[in-house]
């Protein structure tokens, strides 16, 4: 589920699930974020490459309990200068650890 953000022009309020028995509330502003999308999630207490901890939040007053990733924030090789979260195959099981070896294709 995805809806606009009331106070912004560009943040999403996602409804993101991240196993199979779990859901969590997401705020993104990535322009390619879709419903059914499948993508790589960084949950609260994940150390990003550049240090970064992710923890729950809000973004403008909506709580957010993560970060959908794009390539560049996971340090990727090749990765595009351009804003957008990594996009993975359909067939991809929600809930699998990222491997850039099996995931990323630049």
């Amino acid at each position: 589920e995805m809806v606009a953000h009331p106070d912004s022009d560009h943040l999403n309020i996602c409804q993101v699930a991240v196993a199979s028995d779990k859901t969590v509330q997401i705020v993104a502003g990535a322009p390619n974020a879709r419903v059914g999308l499948k993508t790589i999630v960084a949950l609260p207490g994940a150390m990003m490459p550049k240090g970064n901890l992710i923890f729950p939040g809000e973004l403008r007053g909506e709580k957010s309990f993560g970060m959908m990733c794009s390539p560049r924030e996971l340090a990727l090789p090749n990765a595009p200068q351009k804003r957008g979260i990594i996009e993975l195959s359909e067939d991809q099981v929600v809930g699998t650890p990222f491997d850039p070896a099996k995931h990323w294709t630049a």
